[in-house]
């Protein structure tokens, strides 16, 4: 049986220069504060970084819509994350609003990339340049999660099947992009095109 994850892993989507390049480019200085003063995850949007993964975007989109099976419309301006020591963010629906009681789509959003630009590490010697422990991207309802591999991007639907989070950083910095693809058609994920659940979807490296 051909088993098939509804998370697409395009390991070595860009270059750890790339990586660094545009972390250089975004030149992130002073994080964000909450009102008692601690640090929080802050987003922006950058043409010049953003087009750097615009360019080798275009290359993965034809295995992208084969994969999935949508046609592809457009792509919303890349965000990029920064996640200082200490910070996380909420659970979340990348397309959807919970109201009134259900899931409402609100965003034109059918798939999200994750693109890290940072790796995990939870040893030392410990590089706090481009090595962050923490910041593990999860899906709850799906019971598990991605450390942070530079250059790797982690593709899911962005409908409330998938809800997901980034744990705290505890040393080092997470920096990351978020990527949105819209379909010409409504993307609607059926879990039974899915079956199975992270073991079998990764058994691959689960094993190695």
């Amino acid at each position: 049986m051909n088993i098939r994850s509804p998370f697409y892993v395009i390991e070595e989507f860009i270059s750890p220069l790339a990586c660094e390049e545009m972390i250089d480019i975004l030149n992130y200085t002073v994080p964000d504060v909450d009102k008692d003063g601690y640090p929080i995850f802050s987003t922006r949007s950058n043409e010049r970084a953003g087009a750097i993964i615009y360019e080798r975007l275009l290359y993965v989109l034809p295995e992208l819509q084969a994969y999935y099976e949508f046609l592809y419309k457009g792509t919303h301006p890349i965000q990029f994350e920064w996640f200082p020591t200490g910070s996380a963010n909420t659970p979340h629906a990348e397309n959807s609003e919970f109201l009134r009681g259900k899931w409402m789509r609100s965003q034109a959003k059918d798939f999200t990339g994750v693109l890290f630009m940072a790796d995990y590490q939870d040893k030392v010697p410990f590089e706090k340049e481009y090595e962050v422990l923490g910041g593990k991207l999860e899906f709850p309802q799906h019971a598990f999660g991605f450390n942070p591999i530079r250059g790797t991007m982690i593709v899911f639907p962005s409908d409330p099947h998938f809800i997901n989070a980034s744990t705290q950083t505890l040393i080092g910095d997470l920096f990351q992009a978020r990527i949105h693809i819209a379909a010409q058609t409504p993307y609607l994920y059926q879990p039974e095109k899915f079956p199975g659940n992270y073991l079998s979807w990764f058994q691959s490296l689960l094993t190695k």
